[in-house]
């Protein structure tokens, strides 16, 4: 069924925060979307904030004009520090150049691609203040995949770290046929490239900019389908914003005393829309990670004093479980918002346990949909443990049927689709995927399976899309199997998820290998290395001779989670089998467990092999469960 083929009145039934704070309902009012501007529900009614800015430019501007001088970013590990004054001086020269000597217009297009600095920071600011568009650009990419984004969207410019320049992007410059200039961050232009500073010189005036309002587009932000075609998702400035004033409200307010940690890579939607942003509308410090380390971030929040921050769970899981960790004071950090899909108790206990926090809310949603549709309030977090929560106050949430229509009926479960304020325009030049995904009436369809329960409240439990989530990076399937069918020896391939106590899942291929041909699964592991990114290579490789199908031809990957070869069905084998599928690293890393213990697999094999007591229980547990059983996390999703 197309998007665009709407079937009857669709009214979102999940419990808002709108119906449980009715502070907050006095906060949002219905608006319309304008029509002829490119947004492919205009015409329809949204939920929106009553007093919100009307662009990113203009709250930058509120900063400056109210606080020039409190410090507005700290970089980490490279140490700059920056106040409000600094940041909008060099963003106003940043842009002059841009306009003047470069030629950028109103919705060009600059491509960021370098981890968190303050020349991503300035560039972002400063496109956006030309009614340009910021295109962040995920560094995990092979080169081909750089590239491929860059052409997708047609970039004007580009802002590059000389190592992603030297290391991916120079042998294939030729290929850019739209970018004009590139600009290399650092002290040092490499050949072919501009120095960052040459931006931030002075010479020109702030340019006169023409007018930008909350319907002009301000970031592309990729996600992909499962054709694994990169589809460009377009962000107004209204979804940035309603993002931002959705984590204040989740937050329990934030202001300018308050202090953010930007764990996730800027280059990712949590971190741009529901740290970066948030922090820039409230005038607080923002303490931008330009890559995270667990005992590094646990060092940050105890020397910036951070008292905020939205991160990935397995960051949060990584921390407090950092043997460092008791030795740091982490107590200022009472602000903490966490998840994109179902967490699991043992995770949320902890994290009540080890921070005490003032707000603890898991939240989520879609890239199409910004980042934060869904929100569990911190007053249920232990009540309705491991449900998603509530529509955020601009956002409606409905759960539709095969054939388009809503499930009313409690507990029923369907895709689970979101509609308001953060809701993005459509895909970037993609009028057909746009139809198939974003609905005439603004809801905006998943590919999640949800329900909603009797009490209104949202429950996250499967993916339509053939995704794996793998801490916190949505990785495709499909991508994955299209890359392993390149190797000469392969015959079919299957890529499922494994669940996982550390990343929630860790990718796992079952191959069928070409007759006669032999592989190993360190082979299969370095060829999926040279055309994907670390976190879309498998962890686990299997052999098999067949895959199951059913009678379409379709492979039943549910089968093969718990799939470790065919050597035999006693628990040893099975689990030797296990062992045998993974990296030698993993051998040594106590990922598993046995009841509530942790233990190494290289462990688990011995006290098998040795047929002791706890490899009775082990062999037990296999017998019964399964070997997917001792990988298992208590979560919601994974329960049949």
């Amino acid at each position: 069924m197309g998007a665009w083929e709407v079937k009857g009145l669709a009214l979102g039934v999940c419990k808002s925060w709108r119906d449980g704070y009715p502070e907050l309902a006095a906060q949002v009012t219905k608006i319309r979307a304008p029509v002829g501007r490119g947004i492919a529900w205009e015409g329809t009614e949204i939920w929106a904030y009553r007093d919100r800015p009307h662009s990113i430019s203009e709250c930058l501007a509120a900063n400056i004009a109210r606080r020039p001088d409190r410090e507005a970013y700290v970089f980490y590990p490279g140490g700059q520090r920056m106040t409000w004054r600094e940041v909008g001086a060099q963003v106003d020269l940043a842009a002059a150049r841009l306009q003047r000597e470069f030629g950028f217009r109103k919705r060009d297009r600059l491509c960021l691609l370098t981890a968190g600095c303050p020349e991503y920071v300035i560039s972002y600011l400063a496109v956006i203040q030309l009614g340009g568009v910021a295109v962040p650009v995920n560094l995990g990419l092979t080169a081909e995949g750089l590239a491929a984004q860059i052409k997708k969207v047609g970039a004007r410019g580009i802002v590059v770290s000389p190592d992603v320049w030297s290391g991916k992007l120079e042998p294939l410059r030729a290929g850019l046929d739209s970018v004009e200039v590139v600009f290399a961050t650092g002290d040092e232009a490499p050949a072919g490239t501009l120095p960052f500073s040459q931006l931030i010189q002075p010479g020109f005036d702030r340019v006169p900019v023409g007018p930008v309002d909350e319907w002009d587009l301000c970031a592309i932000s990729f996600t992909s389908g499962t054709t694994g075609v990169p589809k460009g998702t377009m962000a107004m400035h209204i979804n940035a914003i309603g993002c931002a004033q959705n984590v204040v409200v989740a937050a329990k307010g934030l202001g300018e005393d308050d202090v953010n940690l930007c764990m996730p890579p800027l280059y990712h939607n949590t971190a741009v829309y529901a740290d970066f942003l948030p922090a820039l509308l409230s005038g607080g410090k923002c303490v931008v990670m330009a890559a995270f380390a667990p005992l590094d971030a646990i060092k940050l929040i105890e020397a910036e004093r951070a008292t905020w921050a939205v991160a990935a769970p397995i960051m949060l899981w990584m921390m407090m479980n950092h043997p460092e960790f008791r030795n740091h004071d982490c107590s200022t950090l009472k602000k903490i918002i966490f998840g994109g899909h179902a967490s699991s108790e043992t995770f949320i206990n902890q994290l009540n346990s080890e921070f005490a926090p003032v707000a603890m809310v898991n939240a989520g949603s879609v890239s199409e949909s910004t980042a934060l549709g869904f929100a569990l309030p911190t007053e249920d977090a232990i009540r309705k443990i491991t449900s998603c929560g509530l529509a955020t106050p601009n956002t409606d949430i409905a759960i539709f049927d095969d054939d388009g229509h809503e499930v009313r009926e409690p507990n029923v479960i369907g895709e689970v689709a979101y509609r308001g304020q953060q809701t993005n325009a459509g895909y970037w030049e993609e009028p057909g995927k746009t139809a198939e995904v974003f609905r005439r009436d603004g809801f905006v369809l998943s590919g999640d399976w949800a329900k909603i329960d009797e009490d209104g409240y949202l429950w996250l439990l499967d993916r339509k899309k053939d995704m794996v989530v793998r801490g916190g990076q949505n990785v495709y399937c499909i991508e994955v199997e299209n890359k392993l069918y390149l190797h000469a020896k392969v015959l079919r391939a299957a890529v499922v998820g494994v669940p996982d106590h550390v990343f929630s899942e860790r990718l796992k291929a079952v191959v069928v290998l070409k007759p006669g041909q032999i592989a190993t699964a360190d082979e299969i592991r370095d060829h999926c290395a040279q055309y994907l990114a670390k976190y879309e290579t498998p962890e686990y490789v299997v052999f098999a001779s067949t895959l199951p199908t059913n009678p379409a031809g379709k492979t039943l990957k549910t089968s093969l989670v718990d799939f470790w070869g065919e050597s035999g069905n006693s628990a040893l084998a099975r689990f030797a089998a296990f062992t045998a599928s993974m990296p030698a690293p993993l051998m040594d890393m106590p990922h598993l467990k046995l009841g509530d213990s942790p233990i190494t697999p290289r462990d688990a094999l011995s006290e098998l092999e040795a047929n002791t007591e706890k490899g009775l229980r082990i062999a037990r547990v296999i017998d019964e469960q399964g070997v997917a059983a001792l990988t298992m996390p208590n979560e919601a999703r994974f329960r049949k």
